[in-house]
């Protein structure tokens, strides 16, 4: 939209959505210079306002802010939401590692463990748990598997006992 558009027919937004129990209310007006105001707020079932957010956008920026919230948001979701019953799997899209910004499941990091203590390598166990080499290492090194910023090196399976 052009500025002055902007200003010969200003855009004012006021919208109601109910997903659930829970109400979101979208207001959008212009403001004198040439930017928008949003605020969303979510209120549960009794009207007690749950989360608001709020801010002052660019009209030029909106199809960048759109991809960039959304981004973000589902990212929020998958750090903060509880695991995906089965697999922990998200959407693949070309080029990335298909549980990229997927939680890890105590099962994973229980797998993740015995395949290190196995020898597998950290190629390998990227490609077996559809993440990056670099997720595979940290997350080793948040379990305290590896030292942070060490070098890999895979242990050994120890040999079988001999009587």
């Amino acid at each position: 939209m052009t500025d002055t558009a902007l200003r010969d027919a200003p855009i004012t937004l006021d919208r109601r959505l109910r997903l659930g129990d829970t109400d979101y209310q979208v207001t959008v007006f212009p403001t004198e210079d040439q930017r928008l105001d949003l605020c969303i707020v979510s209120s549960d079932a009794d009207g007690q306002a749950v989360s608001e957010i709020s801010g002052s956008l660019a009209p030029a920026d909106l199809t960048g802010l759109t991809k960039v919230l959304a981004s973000t948001l589902a990212g929020l979701i998958a750090m903060t939401g509880p695991p995906t019953p089965g697999t922990a799997q998200v959407p693949a899209q070309r080029g990335r590692a298909p549980n990229r910004g997927a939680r890890w499941t105590p099962a994973d990091d229980d797998r993740l463990r015995a395949r290190y203590h196995q020898g597998a390598g950290q190629a390998e166990l990227a490609a077996e748990f559809g993440r990056t080499s670099g997720a595979v290492r940290a997350r080793l090194e948040h379990l305290g598997e590896l030292a942070p910023g060490g070098r890999w090196q895979s242990p050994r399976p120890a040999p079988p006992a001999t009587t």
